[in-house]
């Protein structure tokens, strides 16, 4: 039993050890790289739900003890935690993303971003009247 613990945490070692190296994109596509208002307004944004995400962690039950189950439940509090951030990054507009992906979902979010501006334009503009007759105007049969 023990071996099968050990050799179950080791398979759950690597696969963090193999994870893709990730970064976060806006979604209305912009990039902060050379724009120091967005690089400033993203470190307040991060800031901000790195202190939600730490609260998350130290929120809840704690599990005494080591072994498998310490173990398991540490990670789960990680992943929870995890999940309070990236959430709290995507209500201030920003997704997190493989950086190997960036620069694609990037330029798929700026199109998104498009359309959509265009379709708020389109349903904000005044809808053409139709010109109404008169019973009088009609002709008699």
């Amino acid at each position: 039993m023990r071996r099968i613990a050990i050799a179950a945490l080791c398979v759950a070692l690597g696969g963090c050890a193999a994870a893709p190296k990730m970064g976060w994109v806006r979604v209305d596509g912009q990039s902060s790289r050379e724009n120091p208002v967005l690089q400033t307004q993203f470190e307040v944004d991060r800031t901000a739900c790195l202190g939600e995400r730490n609260k998350a962690a130290l929120s809840g039950v704690t599990v005494a003890g080591g072994g498998l189950a310490g173990a398991i439940a540490a990670q789960e509090r990680t992943n929870a935690a995890d999940t309070v951030g990236q959430g709290c990054m995507a209500e201030k507009g920003y997704l997190l993303v493989r950086e190997d992906e960036a620069d694609a979902k990037r330029a798929e979010l700026a199109r998104v971003a498009e359309l959509k501006k265009q379709q708020e334009a389109a349903a904000a503009a005044p809808t053409p009247k139709t010109k109404k007759t008169s019973p009088a105007a009609k002709p008699s049969s």
